[in-house]
């Protein structure tokens, strides 16, 4: 016959065996979640890199145009200068 050190130890285990299924599953399910949770995180930043990429290519090229003007503004300025030099010097007028 079982004593009732016996009888409560079986309850015991079995009951902790019921609790750490019970947490298994629900610690799966959570992984579950977490793993879909990332993956849209992971969608959301791939959109994000492309949302950035297209506003970036329209500064950047903004950005060289500008540099461009830039410099041929100067080219004209030195252009001007050196007219502006020349008809001092009274060699020649345009």
């Amino acid at each position: 016959m079982l004593t009732l050190s016996q009888v409560i130890l079986v309850v015991v285990i079995t009951v902790l065996c019921v609790l750490v299924i019970v947490f298994s599953i629900y610690i799966f399910k959570l992984l579950d979640e977490l793993k879909t949770s990332l993956q849209k995180i992971n969608l959301m930043l791939d959109d994000l890199k492309r949302v950035t990429k297209s506003v970036a290519d329209p500064v950047e090229h903004a950005s060289e145009f500008i540099c461009g003007l830039k410099k041929g503004a100067k080219i004209i300025e030195l252009a001007g200068e050196l007219i502006h030099k020349k008809d001092k010097d009274g060699t020649e007028q345009v």
